[in-house]
């Protein structure tokens, strides 16, 4: 098979298919030929590949804490500060190896760090392949919500090698096809109904179609986010299932559901906010939320809507006129439904179902 190469915009472009890791030298660059490497602890192979490809020009090479409950401004800082007691200059390089935690902290530091210097992104889980690592969007987490400090900051390369996730676990495995998933609801009929069909080949790990499924996830956002690279309209419908997902996420505290998992939760319920708004016909939402049971099964999240209603509040769509959502008129097709009332999600949280 050979390396698709997928534009994201002006900034970055991502390479995708086997073997890339073997040659991650021949993709990874930096103006100074020098290289800070932010690795997570489980990255395990692709870590050690990149640090085989970057020998002798490694000025830092540090763990990350990838779990969702340390990505924090103090992780960042502790990155920052050893970036900058190595001597870091302006025309040195940040390499991120790890699933999207990894991206997003490393890739925040990158940006902030000396008003920003160049990264690169080697994610090594499905989530990070499918979403987290494309797009440019970094940031951190606040005791107020998920992802309310950040910056966009698109890495220059993103290498996705399907070797990365051959001993990732299997529940972070089948969590971060969510996001796959998503893509393709959003933005691809054909995708979508490919990955149902040939689900069974994806969960068993099979190469060409777990390539088929990440490379066809990554041009519906890389087309999206090549229209809107600053969420200034279109990048919006990327937010499909995490209106209530980042809600999940918050009130579990960050540690009882994986970030997929919660998307996941937060799809049953946009699908019912679908059929009230977008008149989605029930056999296409039943269609979605069969394929997420079988992604699954997934804890169960908070329902209870004093517990979700204070994390909706903090939304970073939250308007006077209510909280923005995606919502689906049919699989593979999506807008943008502006001011949905507070209490419409909360009654869709409570009736929401993936079976």
């Amino acid at each position: 098979m050979t390396i698709e190469r997928i534009p994201v915009g002006r900034d970055s472009v991502v390479h995708i298919g086997p073997g890339l890791l073997a040659s991650a030298g021949d993709y990874l660059t930096s103006p100074s030929g020098r290289f800070v490497l932010f690795a997570s602890p489980n990255a395990g192979a692709a870590a050690e590949a990149v640090r085989r490809a970057l020998v002798g020009r490694l000025l830092v090479d540090e763990t990350l804490d990838d779990r969702e409950e340390a990505k924090t401004l103090a992780a960042v800082e502790g990155l920052a500060g050893a970036a900058l007691s190595a001597g870091l200059r302006r025309d040195d390089a940040v390499v991120a190896v790890g699933g999207g935690v990894t991206s997003d902290v490393a890739g925040f530091a990158a940006a902030i760090l000396l008003r920003g210097v160049v990264w690169h992104a080697v994610p090594t889980t499905t989530g990070a392949m499918a979403d987290a690592a494309i797009g440019g969007k970094t940031g951190v987490d606040h005791a107020a919500g998920k992802n309310l400090l950040g910056a966009f900051h698109p890495p220059l390369t993103i290498l996705i090698d399907p070797a990365a996730v051959a001993t990732l676990p299997d529940r972070d495995f089948r969590a971060g096809l969510v996001e796959a998933y998503k893509a393709a609801c959003i933005g691809d009929a054909d995708l979508a109904a490919s990955m149902e069909q040939g689900l069974e080949a994806i969960l068993a790990r099979e190469e060409s179609a777990l390539l088929a499924c990440l490379a066809g996830a990554v041009r519906v956002k890389a087309a999206i986010v090549s229209e809107d690279p600053r969420e200034g309209d279109r990048r919006r419908l990327l937010n499909f299932g995490h209106t209530l997902g980042h809600a999940f996420e918050a009130a579990s505290g960050f540690r009882n559901l994986k970030h997929g998992e919660a998307v996941a939760w937060g799809i049953a319920a946009a699908l019912e906010v679908s059929r009230r708004r977008a008149h989605l016909p029930a056999s296409e939402a039943q269609r979605v939320r069969q394929t997420l049971a079988r992604l699954g099964p997934f804890p169960a999240p908070p329902r209870e809507a004093a517990v979700l209603a204070p994390f909706l509040a903090r939304d970073k769509k939250a308007t006077a006129r209510g909280i923005a959502g995606v919502v689906l008129t049919a699989v593979g097709h999506a807008r943008v439904e502006e001011a949905v009332p507070e209490e419409e999600w909360l009654q869709a949280a409570d009736i929401m179902s993936l079976s």
